[in-house]
């Protein structure tokens, strides 16, 4: 056995390719195994979320994604016969990316593996974890390649090997839910014309739902609920048109099927998502209905949030206890999705006539409420996100502005008042740094604190202000961070950690820098 290596990812899917990227990118040495010999060819998960596109911006990767992505804009909801709903993306999410990405799982997995092998990463395939054993300072662990056992001794072991984790396995870590009793079909085709590529389109049938998702090159996801329990593991189009015929008004003709595949969908979460040394991501720590397209957007949201806190604390530039925030910030978030995902199912699932009638009119009218458009889009795409009761954020200006501790930071765009380029707020993220915004009347002078030098400070002043280094160009900041003078923390993740007046920074923010932040590299 050979000296400690520092992080072992088992698992070579989204989750494990983003976490190896964001590591790698600090400097931090790891080795990605996957048991699977070859990387899959299948489409699987295809829908990227708002947040997730704005992460793969903080990653400096998002134009790969866009480059090969079908822009999904709206959604249409269908009874039995009318439309009962439609739901645009493109006005309700405030993100730079107002929109569902789709790109077939494969291909999110090959950008990534392009992205580690410029930087001399490579997936070593047909290795499989077959024992793991946390010591003190380490993890011991057994590695099976080409038939041959070797023990290796890692720091830290990341468990991002799905729903059957080795990892969460080893570690005895119950993983309690259940499963839903329907079987779902699910089907990569074309679809004859009068179907609109920028749009998803749900029929609720009362036999079960059937949905058509646009995918890149003309082709379409078609999922339905309910599907016969007798037909194989891989649906023929036939049987596809014969479903969709049944119960689709005016079904449009289906042809050149790819990909089929029959499943069972489960809702179950880990009991922990970290034991000493080892954490969980992805399934491997929670799997829910695939109602919303979450599942994948949830690992890639784990894997970006422990990256930049477990790469500060193995390069020894943050208090060990930043770690615990990853449990902290993430297990809430995913219980919530497993909850919401497991309260649509149900909605969309079969009932009879009256319930049905209930849903449909219920559907039609809320939909059309402006207020509740505006909450669906930005739930949907992950903006909604926050993580105020996180331990390791710290909020003391409540009732300041519209953004506090914890939340997501606005993109907001941002002008520099010496020659009135335009740069966005995430721009500024771009070395996974933190960073601070001084926010309001440059007038009055930011405090000369020890110990913060090392964190870049950017003065935001109002748009009439000829004082600021940076301007609020078009009134995006005031809306969200407020005018009144304030200090905002960004961390590497681009959410808020820390939030006060700017008359208490020499009061409060040292401390907290010194606990998660001691160097700002």
């Amino acid at each position: 056995m050979n000296g400690s290596e520092n992080v072992l990812i088992v698992g070579a899917g989204p989750t494990g390719l983003v976490l190896a990227h964001e590591l790698t990118r600090d400097g931090v040495a790891c080795r990605l195994i996957d048991k699977a010999a070859v990387r899959s060819a299948h489409s699987k998960a295809i829908a990227i979320h708002a947040r997730t596109l704005e992460t793969f911006q903080l990653m400096q990767i998002v134009d790969d994604f866009l480059a090969v992505g079908q822009p999904i804009d709206a959604i249409r909801l269908f009874g039995e016969s009318d439309e009962i709903g439609h739901v645009d993306l493109a006005s309700t999410i405030p993100s730079r990316y107002p929109f569902v990405l789709s790109v077939p799982q494969n291909q999110t997995e090959q950008i990534l593996e392009d992205r580690l092998a410029q930087r001399g990463v490579r997936v070593e395939r047909g290795t499989e974890l077959t024992h793991l054993e946390p010591r003190d300072g380490g993890v011991v662990t057994r590695l099976r390649v080409d038939d041959q056992e070797q023990l290796a001794e890692f720091d830290w072991v990341m468990g991002c090997d799905g729903a059957h984790s080795r990892v969460r396995q080893a570690l005895g870590i119950g993983f309690a839910g259940s499963t839903y009793p329907e079987h779902f079909l699910l089907a990569d085709l074309r679809v004859a014309g009068g179907v609109d590529p920028t749009e998803a389109r749900v029929w609720l049938h009362r036999d079960g739902v059937v949905a058509l998702f646009p995918m890149p090159k003309d082709r379409y996801r078609l999922v339905v609920a309910d599907a016969p329990s007798e037909w194989t593991s891989e649906p023929t189009l036939r049987q596809c048109q014969e479903l969709v015929e049944a119960r689709v008004p005016g079904a449009p003709a289906l042809s050149d099927i790819g990909w089929s595949s029959m499943f069972r969908i489960h809702r179950r979460e880990a009991a922990q998502f970290r034991q000493h040394r080892c954490f969980l991501l992805g399934d491997a720590a929670h799997i829910h209905s695939p109602v919303g397209g979450q599942g994948m957007n949830m690992g890639i949201q784990d894997a970006f949030n422990l990256a930049w806190k477990l790469s500060r604390v193995i390069r020894g530039v943050a208090d060990p206890i930043l770690l615990d925030s990853y449990e902290a910030e993430r297990k809430p978030i995913d219980e919530a999705v497993i909850r919401q995902t497991d309260r649509a199912t149900r909605l969309v699932a079969p009932h009879g006539g009256a319930v049905r009638f209930l849903r449909d009119h219920m559907m039609s009218l809320l939909t059309r409420l402006p207020a509740v458009e505006r909450r669906i889009g930005p739930a949907l795409a992950g903006i909604a996100v926050d993580y105020r009761n996180s331990p390791i954020v710290e909020e003391r200006a409540g009732g300041l502005a519209e953004v506090l501790a914890g939340d997501r930071a606005p993109d907001v765009p941002l002008a520099r008042a010496e020659g009135g380029s335009v740069l966005q707020l995430y721009d500024l993220l771009a070395e996974r740094r933190p960073v601070l915004l001084d926010i309001g009347d440059p007038s009055e002078r930011w405090p000369s604190v020890p110990g913060l030098h090392s964190i870049p400070l950017y003065h935001v002043a109002p748009t009439d202000s000829r004082q600021g280094a940076l301007v609020d160009c078009d009134g995006e900041v005031a809306a969200h961070f407020g005018t009144a003078p304030a200090a905002y923390l960004i961390r590497p993740d681009g959410y808020v950690g820390f939030h006060c007046r700017r008359r208490d920074v020499a009061a409060a923010l040292p401390r907290y820098v010194s606990r998660y932040f001691s160097q700002a590299v």
